[in-house]
């Protein structure tokens, strides 16, 4: 009976999204268990049979034998090297060994417009984090810009991540990752979705479970330019012999992008043990969640945890707007509010520096004369026990937004002001300040404090020359013995950068020695690949210059382990937290709400494997009334009053504000 329960419920689920499908037939699950029952068997033995051919196939390669494939438009040759014929999920499998490859013609098999790629793996190695990466596949793309597709567990360039990364076109920045293990002889189901159209978007999927996703503005798509090359990075631009090496059963290419469920629904028709599997893949978080809740608290018995909320958008800057803020905010039991002030195209209150931002400036129009929305919104947050931490994106420039000109030279990457001019440091430290000595304002957010690319400006070369004494233009072709970025260019991007953090938390300590400094980063350790855009935000927490550091994390499966080997190599542990995420992006671009229950147990995860400097979400724009009641029945439960522990003004040393 519990069967037959899967069954239908797998059945009326189905029906009611048929109308949003290019699909009539029943799914494969349910058409297969149906049968399996009127024949009087097992529904577990359908997963040893060869998997059904799917409805919109293109392709399909089950590698019992090398001859050929069987293809929507008949036979299709295939190339191969270093490979041969072994035990399978079903039946034979191909092994790819390292320098191997299977070379599938593109032409027919594969629709650029929209698809999925589907496959089983099995490796002859187990994910360490610290060894070398495999590409399980890779493609070109005839973009004019030498484009390509590929996956690959460990970053795909150098060697050594706890990620799996799935970048479907890199030109259009179409990427995605997640950390994902794979243990040797362990069979894992992999298939990746795509369509393009004004978003593109791409998504993989491990054992029928979304991992990531990415959409991003687009337009045509590009058509392939090399064959799909399994186990094999010769699909790239920069190819290095990266490999599978390991096995691949049932290798399938669809003429649509398949949904959640369906990928789902087909992993479970072939995979028998698949409750259990699905059970592990959600073991990190439950396996924390079950652990006792024990938040510090103060003489008086009350917690002391920052439950900080960051809102990207001004409608705080109306009185109404605030109120409304303020009131859900208390609602939902947060404490700390981080509004967006400078988002490179004016200030969102009264600046002597620079104009005021257009949208607030029509607000506060409508106010009586010195009305001041910022002065406005901490007087009302204050009032209800919550703080106020301005954001700031500090290198960022609307380029419609005139005032900024000065501070942006041909060279300078798109979207950001000119870091390597003095200038500009000068007026990022000053514009933040401003706000820092004129209101009551317990700590300041810096997001954006990077220089979004590698500038080639007049100005940047000059800079470069007078530190280095070479030419930027000639080291920036060049690499170390890692193969990473030219020392001399990071250090330059990082010191530039780090100007702007060091000056801004002298002078900021000086006038308020209580306010509390974060960065919204990626953080990385000094063993990593170094970034080339300037954030270092574990040097800058370990220099004592940031309280702390927010890692944007707003997958739904957190990076944890990453934060967690942040934490295990600062001095100050606690300085480093996650910032997770309330939302979803459609496969068109929407941004939607995430699902209740899911949002308030991420906070809960946080909140039992990384205390010290709170919890924090992003963002109010997608707080809905379903997530305000979720956090407040589950981990805000029970009110917090803000709390810190900060770094001694540059000792590196914790001190607690409660």
């Amino acid at each position: 009976m519990k069967t037959l329960a899967i069954v239908l419920r797998a059945l009326f689920s189905r029906r009611e999204a048929a109308t949003d499908l290019r699909v009539s037939r029943l799914p494969i699950f349910v058409s297969l268990a149906l049968a399996a029952i009127a024949a009087n068997m097992p529904v577990a033995s359908i997963a040893d049979q060869e998997p059904a051919r799917i409805e919109g196939t293109l392709f399909v390669e089950p590698f019992d034998s090398l001859a050929k494939a069987e293809a929507a438009t008949g036979s299709t040759a295939i190339q191969t090297q270093d490979v041969s014929l072994v035990p399978g999920k079903w039946g034979q499998g191909v092994e790819i060994k390292p320098g191997g490859f299977v070379a599938i013609p593109m032409t027919g098999n594969l629709l650029p417009q929209q698809g999925t790629l589907m496959f089983w793996f099995k490796p002859n190695w187990s994910t360490t984090g610290s060894g070398p990466s495999h590409t399980l596949f890779s493609w070109g793309w005839d973009d004019g810009k030498h484009g390509y597709c590929v996956l690959s567990d460990g970053w795909w360039e150098p060697e050594g991540s706890p990620y799996t990364y799935l970048v479907f076109e890199n030109q259009l920045y179409l990427h995605c990752n997640c950390p994902l293990t794979f243990v040797k002889d362990q069979w894992r189901q992999i298939a990746v979705t795509w369509q393009f159209g004004k978003q593109a978007s791409a998504r993989l999927y491990v054992d029928g479970s979304l991992t990531a996703a990415t959409v991003r503005p687009c337009g045509a798509a590009p058509s392939p330019r090399t064959p799909l090359y399994l186990g094999s990075d010769r699909g790239t631009s920069s190819a290095k012999g990266r490999s599978a090496d390991g096995v691949f059963d049932h290798l399938c290419i669809l003429d649509r992008m398949l949904s959640k469920e369906e990928v789902r629904e087909v992993f479970r028709s072939q995979e028998p043990n698949w409750q259990a599997i699905e059970r592990r893949q959600e073991a990190w978080l439950y396996d924390v969640l079950q652990q006792p809740y024990a938040p510090k608290r103060d003489a008086a018995g009350r917690i002391q945890e920052s439950r900080a909320l960051l809102d990207e958008s001004s409608r705080w800057a109306s009185p109404g707007g605030a109120e409304e803020v303020i009131q859900r905010m208390a609602r939902a039991g947060f404490n700390v509010y981080v509004p967006c002030v400078w988002h490179g195209r004016g200030a969102c209150w009264p600046s002597n520096l620079t104009p005021m931002d257009t949208g607030v400036e029509k607000i506060v129009g409508q106010e009586p004369p010195g009305f001041d929305p910022l002065a406005h919104l901490i007087r009302l947050a204050h009032a209800r026990g919550i703080e106020v931490h301005p954001w700031f994106c500090v290198c960022y420039a609307d380029a419609r937004w005139k005032p900024l000109a000065p501070f942006i030279e041909e060279g300078t990457p798109a979207g950001a002001c000119e870091a390597h001019n003095p200038a500009f440091r000068k007026f990022a430290v000053e514009l933040m300040m401003e706000v820092v000595e004129r209101y009551d304002v317990d700590g300041i957010n810096l997001d954006y404090i990077r220089t979004k690319g590698i500038s080639t400006s007049a100005t940047a070369q000059a800079s470069y020359r007078r530190r280095f004494g070479g030419e930027l233009l000639e080291d920036m072709k060049t690499t170390d013995s890692k193969g990473w970025p030219h020392p001399s260019v990071v250090r330059w991007q990082d010191d530039a950068v780090a100007d702007i953090v060091r000056e801004f938390a002298v002078q900021a300590r000086a006038a308020r020695p209580k306010v509390v400094i974060s960065v919204d980063g990626h953080p990385y350790l000094p063993t990593d690949k170094p970034g080339t855009q300037g954030r270092n935000d574990f040097w800058w927490a370990q220099e004592g210059w940031v309280d702390v550091i927010y890692s944007m994390d707003y997958a739904r499966r957190l990076s944890w382990q990453k934060t967690e080997a942040i934490r295990a190599h600062l001095k100050r542990p606690q300085a480093a937290a996650i910032i997770v995420g309330n939302y979803e992006k459609t496969e068109t671009g929407k941004v939607v709400s995430r699902e209740a229950r899911l949002v308030a147990d991420l906070i809960g995860f946080c909140q039992r494997k990384f205390p010290g400097n709170g919890v924090a979400l992003y963002w109010y724009g997608s707080l809905d009334d379903a997530q305000i009641d979720a956090l407040r029945a589950g981990p805000f439960r029970e009110a917090a009053r803000p709390a810190w522990l900060r770094a001694a003004h540059g000792s590196g040393e914790d001190q607690n504000q409660p």
